[in-house]
């Protein structure tokens, strides 16, 4: 999602973003599925992870590294 937002400064620093209300309930929509801030930010980063992995392993190829 790319967010087209009005950045209102103060003093010289972002001090606000504006966004058009149809943005604004597709992530409320967005938001709602998880209990909390963290949940959300969680699967964002295993997202980040899953797209920067080149190397996948199965999982026997990995208990058999560690001997398991």
């Amino acid at each position: 999602m790319i967010l087209n937002a009005q950045i209102i400064q103060a003093e010289g620093k972002p001090k606000f973003a504006v966004i058009s209300y149809e943005e604004y309930e597709a992530i409320q929509q967005s938001l709602a599925s998880f209990d909390n801030i963290e949940d959300f930010l969680d699967y964002i980063h295993a997202l980040n992870v899953k797209n920067e992995t080149t190397t996948w392993h199965t999982l026997d190829d990995v208990n058999k590294q560690l001997e398991l």
